[in-house]
């Protein structure tokens, strides 16, 4: 590996000042939350005068589907009411929060932006949608309003805001991640202890593993295991870029040319199609829209044995918590196990910016929404909006991080907190001291040990991909198509007969880069070197 390249794989743990865990999309019926509460917190007042006149300023909040039976809507909860409150009162300014499910998030947000019907602030994770919508001329450009009623927000999102200029303007304002750490493996330690099995720490040790779970099913589950769940393309990259040949790969490589193509990349999915037949994954992977719920709930039942979701996703989505109901003695442990043959344990991580928060230029309420997000980027609004009410749903400990609480109470707060500090993705205490970071994104005291290991195992040995400003078009032209191909072709090349695999897996690279795979190959390659030649 190169020298650049091998600085970046064995990076650890890097925890950004600040960030957002925001997406994108709307619907056309804007839900509101303008009730004015007066048991609301008083702390937060907003940072501007109000208007002369009164505005309404919509923005964007998706619909997880995860209110807890009993909860008040996500448009009409402690959050909003805060905001409603704190800021839009004191502006003369209504907010209105339009809700879109978070699976349909870009295709609605292009059906809005198209018809000039978005919200004032929309988000998403999706770059090429972002370029598309900069070079089309449809966002606003917001240095200049950053400079002017931003100050706050210039200030927390100063590392992530040269992220958000394309063209030389600001079209987009770049959350902040407080947590880099992308995925992370988990097993069930239970399941070990009853085999008297060690924790796999290598590739092959999970190889073996996985077939212990299976011929032996500690779990007891009559047959229904399910040794590795969580199967798809974003979430196996841990273990397929095990098998790479990071000696050949530069960080130009990284940038430019697709995993299909790395070398290396068809031993990882070699490895994956043998675990298949030998029944060690999931058979009915393709079939789940959302393989997140699937594998979530595969937990609660008890029968997978380990999978690679979200880094922390079995604590902050609630499984974990639902299994131990299930099973009191059922245990997660976070691991690594998926190894090079030197010894590494390389894997992607998130750069330091999340989402991409925009404001379409058809909105009449520009400066109201950047008013907003500064407003937003107090500390203690900070406080209030990703913890709730002190007391009620939330403690602070003797280093002044947030505790969540855990109450029934509690719970209906902060069900959806991640969607309200749209400029942070994760728990931020403070820039100067991440290990409170850390810490704060322990939400659940009672897995504060897991949830602390779980980051660290998805940042050990982790890189990120260089940074290219200029925009490129074939991606934005192919990204669709392309992300599409890609569900099917894990599908085809994973569940293919041993005897067929390499031939699936050439077909179907073959069909990748003639779809646009080249194009947007051979765009980038050209885009890395002036970008880096300019830098020099």
């Amino acid at each position: 590996m190169r020298k650049m390249l091998h600085k970046s794989v064995n990076t650890t743990l890097t925890v950004a000042m600040a960030s957002c865990l925001v997406l994108t999309a709307c619907s056309s019926n804007p839900s509101s939350s303008t009730t004015e509460n007066s048991s609301s917190p008083a702390a937060g007042s907003a940072t501007t005068a109000p208007s002369s006149k009164p505005i309404t300023l919509t923005v964007e909040l998706f619909d997880r589907a995860n209110t807890p039976a009993g909860a008040p809507p996500i448009t009409d909860n402690f959050m909003t009411q805060y905001i409603q409150e704190n800021f839009g009162k004191p502006n003369n300014i209504t907010v209105k929060f339009v809700t879109v499910p978070r699976s349909e998030e870009v295709k609605k947000l292009n059906v809005l932006m198209a018809s000039n019907s978005a919200p004032d602030i929309v988000f998403t994770y999706d770059k090429p949608t972002v370029q598309n919508y900069a070079q089309s001329g449809g966002l606003a450009d917001l240095g200049p309003v950053i400079d002017k009623v931003g100050p706050q927000l210039k200030k927390v999102l100063a590392p992530s805001l040269p992220d958000g200029m394309f063209n030389g303007k600001q079209y987009a304002i770049p959350a902040l991640r407080v947590i880099q750490s992308q995925t992370t493996t988990f097993v069930r330690k239970d399941w070990l202890d009853k085999l008297n099995m060690p924790v796999p720490t290598t590739t092959d040790q999970f190889l073996q593993t996985m077939r212990a779970f299976k011929e032996k099913d500690p779990g007891n589950t009559g047959g229904k295991v399910i040794p590795y769940s969580y199967i798809d393309i974003f979430h196996m990259q841990p273990l397929i870029q095990s098998f790479w040949d990071w000696s050949k790969i530069t960080p130009a490589d990284l940038y430019a040319t697709p995993n299909w193509e790395q070398p290396g990349n068809k031993d990882g999915l070699k490895f994956l199609n043998q675990m298949y037949n030998e029944g060690l994954i999931d058979k009915d992977f393709a079939l789940a829209s959302d393989f997140s719920q699937a594998f979530a709930q595969q937990m609660v039942n008890g029968i997978a044995g380990a999978g690679t979701p979200n880094t922390n996703e079995p604590v902050y989505n609630g499984y974990y918590s639902n299994l131990k109901k299930n099973n009191p003695a059922a245990e997660l442990v976070a691991i690594d196990p998926f190894s090079t043959k030197d010894g590494k344990h390389p894997k992607p991580k998130y750069p330091a910016y999340g989402a991409y928060l925009m404001i379409p230029k058809a909105s009449p309420n520009v400066e109201a929404a950047v008013k907003y997000l500064n407003w937003m980027s107090e500390p203690k609004n900070i406080l209030a909006l990703q913890n709730g009410k002190e007391g009620v749903s939330y403690k602070l400990d003797s280093n002044g991080v947030p505790l969540n609480l855990d109450t029934a109470e509690a719970k209906q707060i902060l069900y959806n907190y991640y969607d309200y500090a749209i400029i942070l993705n994760g728990k931020y205490v403070s820039p100067d001291e991440p290990q409170k970071n850390i810490e704060a994104n322990a939400t659940d005291p009672n897995f504060k040990d897991f949830t602390v290991k779980s980051i660290q195992a998805g940042a050990n040995d982790a890189y990120t991909i260089p940074r290219v400003d200029t925009p490129i078009q074939a991606e934005v032209k192919y990204a669709t198509i392309l992300k599409d191909k890609e569900k099917e072709m894990l599908t085809k090349i994973a569940t293919a007969k041993t005897a067929d695999f390499s031939k699936v897996y050439d077909d179907q690279v073959k069909a990748y880069m003639e779809m646009g795979g080249t194009a947007v190959k051979e765009e980038k390659k050209k885009a890395y070197e002036e970008f880096y030649k300019n830098q020099k």
